[in-house]
């Protein structure tokens, strides 16, 4: 095999050693591992769901029905094909010695669960545990129950309108994540227990959920189709355990998206390091390169030569990388996988890794070419020279341009590796401006102290000449760090609005319960009730049904191509309301109301947001399945609603006419002073048993925890992209630390102290820190309050003390980086260098 001589000589100029590019490694090696191990654990848990389709569905085949249970026909029909177990899910409260806490209730069957195993605490097994024992049913519940309500085994509980006994608690379910979203604690109970409760009457929200355990497993697909064709009209919303967890693969499609790019970020900050430990390595080279031209060697084939040994080395920064992304998710699983609420499946996923590894070479080369064309430039007068800083001289048209195409070709890479363009296409935008802004907060910094008058003072006023001498570090502390700092901002920044928005910034008119399940007959003895209690204001009710979207105008729902903000609206059940005036918090934009006795064809009014997600306009149909029945009403009137309110409101509101028949409860909504917020809960509670209150304080708080959760892994990634900043700034000034050396020396010659240089050298330090810092507080600012405005529509919060510590950090970071960079030329003797010249 012949190889190439570039190649060759590129082999044996690497056995002389890779000083200046430890940097060059880390760099690769730190970015490319974080995209490869967040893509390799992001795959994990997609096949981990997968793989784990059954038990976390609950069975091969899953029917969900809103409010009614199938009748006798249609279970006969189901169990052709398998063996079928029932789930009913529904809120209530539950009470103790005056105490009362929001639940979650599952009522199972005897067939519970067709697949995995349920883990109690307390009880043999769960028969025994749910099993009628002296004219009481027994609970299995969540500990945070028994905390809540100071209960203990054996203890008895009221729910509903019956007695109950706590026999178990609940450790582990294994469909519990296909359960959905949870706000109170998890009870589990026999079907005759529910019955037993009086919380069945009708129009009470509950899901009945029918499981199947095939016959024949492997045609579940065949068989969900099956059931769609023979049941097109029931409203059932089939799934199969390829879709067990739908909004749990969607949460982390999205994190793992997100964690991804910050992942990138990482790898484009190192790219600035990659830049400058090639423009060391070949300013260490140049007295070879001059040799080598010198000899007859073209600039080409010099160019050609470096570029070899460039590459070889990312490629073995890549490889080193790789493992680590394969080994990562693979600790992870070990260490925190009993926290996780799927099973992580590793395995060697090329995907991600192929991801990463083509990313790291194109950054590779966007960020070395710059440096090793100035090879190319090298002269063999050089041979004779020893420069002191290593420069970048201005690429040439041709390079300009391969640096273009090369630039174009990972963008294009991140459109066809991730599947949210849109999400990638801000990405790129903000990368695209923030790297020409650092650059010129960069080069606007050399200018200004260019221009500035100079102190006196000659210390400050040597440090203020090293920001724009040749050879500099300002541009690539300004780049390394900005990038970094500025996304850290900006995730805090994010973080306060979403904290002020879902916990301290309640508007002064968000209601404080909803109570729900409110049955038609008890409507006026609730309300009498309420108006009984001190302080109470703002009740607010509306009749409560749940239906599913099936068409739109012609098209199935499933078969609708919607905008992500609102194609939930065609998943899953929604909530339906009717009212013969428009609904407070509502503003109509687009049709008109119907007059108070409308009689005519059943119309609707949707909000504009959802209407606009899934194509609807006035005078275009919506069908919804009801209680089982299909309902087709026209689009009469488009709304705007400021759900920010949290006041009682629908994304569909029907005429009465549509809907007054149907067997409904009511949702009622209050405000009232938050120290009277626990008494009236405990009264209600006692003399309505069957009605549930929500809190909408701890409702808050609970999806609170949640964003916190997820915050903190994105904190965690931006402090990656921190770590990378820190090594390119090392980079940096290790590029610089020969004229600085040589500086050193020189101004010890003529009686200059340490502490004089430690002195200069800290000023300019910190000089660029806080500049930076400040850029980073504007531009983190600025990101975070165009996502907070325009993606999450909520208001901006800025805080000093949010942002005085990005600040401080860069200041210190930068010092400290900075005087570990330049101890050395602090140390060197003049008699050494004098020697070397």
């Amino acid at each position: 095999m012949i190889v190439p001589f570039p190649v060759r000589l590129a082999l044996r100029d690497l056995r002389s050693g890779l000083a200046g590019l430890s940097v060059f490694f880390a760099c690769i090696i730190l970015g490319t591992a974080a995209v490869a191990a967040i893509g390799s654990l992001s795959e994990g848990v997609r096949r981990g769901i997968e793989s784990e389709g059954q038990p976390l569905l609950g069975g091969d085949i899953e029917i969900a029905v809103p409010h009614r249970q199938l009748a006798e026909s249609e279970l006969r029909y189901l169990k052709r094909f398998g063996d079928v177990g029932v789930v009913a899910t529904l809120r209530a409260m539950a009470g103790r010695n005056g105490k009362h806490a929001l639940i979650e209730i599952k009522a199972i069957d005897q067939n519970y669960p067709l697949y995995g195993r349920i883990q109690l605490a307390g009880a043999v097994d769960l028969g025994s545990a749910l099993s009628s024992e002296h004219g009481r049913h027994g609970v299995a519940a969540d500990p945070l129950l028994a905390d809540r309500l100071g209960l203990k085994l054996k203890d008895e509980l009221q729910i509903g309108e019956t007695q109950l006994e706590l026999r178990a608690y609940v450790e582990r379910e294994p469909d519990r994540i296909g359960d959905g979203f949870a706000l109170g604690p998890r009870v589990l109970m026999s079907e005759a227990a529910l019955s037993d409760t009086g919380l069945l009457k009708p129009g009470s929200i509950v899901s009945w959920r029918y499981r199947l355990r095939l016959f024949n497993p492997d045609a579940h697909a065949e068989i969900a189709q099956r059931i769609n064709r023979d049941f097109p009209e029931t409203g059932w919303r089939v799934r199969t355990r390829q879709d067990a967890a739908p909004g749990l693969a969607r949460y982390f499609d999205r994190v793992s998206l997100f964690l991804t790019l910050i992942g990138v970020s990482s790898l484009l900050v190192g790219g600035v390091g990659i830049a400058n430990s090639v423009a060391t390595f070949i300013g260490r080279r140049r007295r070879q390169i001059a040799l080598l031209r010198v000899l007859g060697a073209s600039a080409r084939t010099v160019f050609a030569v470096y570029l070899c040994e460039v590459m070889i080395l990312a490629a073995v920064a890549i490889v080193l990388a790789a493992a680590l992304g394969y080994l990562l998710p693979l600790a992870i699983s070990v260490v925190f996988g009993h926290l996780l609420p799927v099973p992580i499946r590793h395995g060697l996923y090329l995907k991600p890794l192929a991801v990463a590894a083509v990313l790291a070479v194109l950054t590779t080369l966007l960020f070395s070419l710059w440096p090793l064309a100035h090879a190319k430039e090298i002269a063999p007068i050089e041979i004779i020279r020893q420069p002191r800083t290593v420069a970048f001289a201005r690429p040439r048209p041709g390079d300009l341009l391969l640096l273009l195409l090369i630039a174009a070709a990972l963008i294009v890479t991140g459109f066809i590796a991730f599947d949210d363009p849109r999400l990638v296409l801000w990405y790129v935008l903000g990368v695209a401006t923030s790297f020409p802004l650092l650059l010129g907060l960069g080069l606007s910094l050399v200018a200004l102290a260019r221009r500035i008058p100079k102190p006196a003072n000659a210390a400050l006023r040597f440090a203020l000449s090293n920001l724009y001498r040749p050879g500099a570090s300002t541009l690539s502390v300004t780049l390394s760090l900005g990038l970094g700092l500025t996304l850290l901002l900006t995730l805090t920044l994010i973080d306060r609005s979403l904290t002020r928005e879902l916990r301290s910034a309640l508007p002064v008119n968000a209601p404080s319960f909803y109570f729900i399940n409110v049955p038609g007959k008890d409507k006026q003895r609730f309300l009498s009730a309420l108006d009984e209690e001190q302080g109470i204001s703002a009740v607010v009710t509306a009749p409560m049904l749940r239906g599913r979207i099936t068409m739109v105008n012609s098209t199935p729902a499933s078969a609708v191509s919607a905008a992500p903000g609102g194609a939930w609206a065609l998943r899953g059940d929604r909530g339906l309301t009717y009212s013969d005036a428009v609904p407070p918090g509502s503003t109509i934009v687009a049709g008109a109301w119907w007059a108070k006795d409308y009689a005519g064809p059943p119309l609707v009014s949707f909000t504009a947001d959802v209407a606009e997600a899934i194509g609807l306009r006035l005078g275009d149909t919506v069908t919804v399945n009801v209680f089982g029945r299909e309902l087709t009403a026209t689009v009469a009137s488009l709304r705007h609603v400021d759900w920010r309110s949290l006041a009682m409101n629908f994304v569909m509101v029907f005429s009465p006419n549509a809907l007054r028949a149907a067997p409904h409860a009511n949702l009622v909504t209050i405000s009232l002073p938050p120290e009277r917020e626990a008494l009236l809960l405990n009264r209600i509670a006692a003399a309505f048993p069957t009605v549930t209150a929500i809190s909408v304080k701890d409702a808050l708080a609970v999806a609170g925890a949640v964003l916190e959760k997820l915050l903190l892994g994105i904190r965690s990634m931006s402090a990656l992209t921190i770590l990378s900043g820190l090594l390119v700034l090392a980079g940096a000034l290790f590029t610089s630390l020969s004229a600085r050396t040589y500086d050193a020396v020189v101004l010890k010659i003529y009686g200059a102290t340490r502490a004089q240089l430690l002195f200069v050298f800290s000023v300019e330090f910190l000089m660029l820190g806080l500049a930076t810092g400040l850029f980073a507080i504007l531009a983190g600012s600025l990101a975070a309050w165009a996502v907070t405005r325009f993606l999450l529509e909520i208001p901006f919060d800025f805080s000093v003390s949010a942002t005085i510590p990005g600040v401080a950090l860069s200041m210190l970071v930068t010092l400290a980086a900075g005087l570990a960079g330049v101890w050395k030329a602090l140390g060197k003797a003049p008699a050494a260098l004098l020697r070397e010249d």
